[in-house]
């Protein structure tokens, strides 16, 4: 009977840690600018991205607050409200254009993880404490390296719709991967280039503006396109008008 108890209580401890595991979250902005932030109640330091450890597995408050001189005129709050955060990961997210706290890349813990090249912030674990994190050469020269579609699903990307013939299957199968992933300027500017016809240039260009990461290099797809009017129809979508 003892034997008997002392395993269904090791079960039930085993399942109580598996779903208590600690994790990992990244945060940045999508411009990578500097920002503040206040974690459940903490406010923690500033600088161009934050990084949370064992973090417990449910739901958290979060607000952002932009600073420095891209402060917009509403006001430096960017975010504030509730998150989720899954037990056992290691979560990279970003704040997006529109003010959306996104998750761009799921890992499981602790496995290779992006360390970002940046000034300064803060590292929060299970005792309070805070570090400085090491700079990373590898990261200096994108500041887009470990959002952005891989070298070789990128190279495979291309390869898959320059096989086909028919534009508008290519264009079911860009916004299949732009959904999936986000982008470089650059890598969309690459992309435009498969196609023909302006009307479907136009069409990916907005389609994709929103899962670009280094959106102020957005004016390098510009070059994709043939006529004036494309492109200034392009700015005004992506300024509202």
């Amino acid at each position: 009977m003892m034997k008997r108890f002392l395993l269904i209580f090791f079960a039930v401890a085993a399942l109580q840690l598996a779903f208590s595991q600690g994790s990992y979250l990244q945060l940045s902005l999508f411009d990578d600018g500097d920002f503040s932030v206040t974690f459940d109640n903490t406010a923690l330091g500033t600088g161009n991205y934050a990084e949370f450890d064992q973090v417990s597995p449910g739901e958290h408050s979060l607000k952002v607050m932009r600073e420095g001189v891209n402060v917009p005129p509403q006001g430096n709050v960017i975010f504030d409200g509730k998150i989720k955060v899954p037990a056992g990961q290691d979560i990279y997210a970003v704040i997006d254009e529109y003010n959306s706290f996104q998750v761009y890349k799921k890992k499981s813990y602790g496995e290779k993880r992006n360390v970002p090249y940046g000034e300064f912030f803060t590292k929060c674990s299970g005792d309070g404490s805070t570090r400085k994190p090491e700079k990373n050469d590898e990261t200096t020269t994108d500041e887009c390296r470990y959002r952005i579609m891989k070298k070789e699903d990128f190279i495979e990307l291309k390869s898959s719709i320059n096989n086909r013939a028919f534009e508008s299957t290519n264009i079911d199968i860009l916004k299949s991967a732009i959904d999936a992933n986000q982008f470089s300027a650059e890598q969309v500017r690459q992309l435009l280039g498969y196609f023909t016809f302006e009307s479907n240039k136009l069409e990916i260009a907005k389609y994709s503006y929103k899962k670009v990461c280094d959106t102020k290099n957005f004016f390098k797809v510009y070059d994709a396109f043939d006529f004036d009017s494309s492109i200034q129809e392009l700015k005004n979508y992506i300024s509202g008008k």
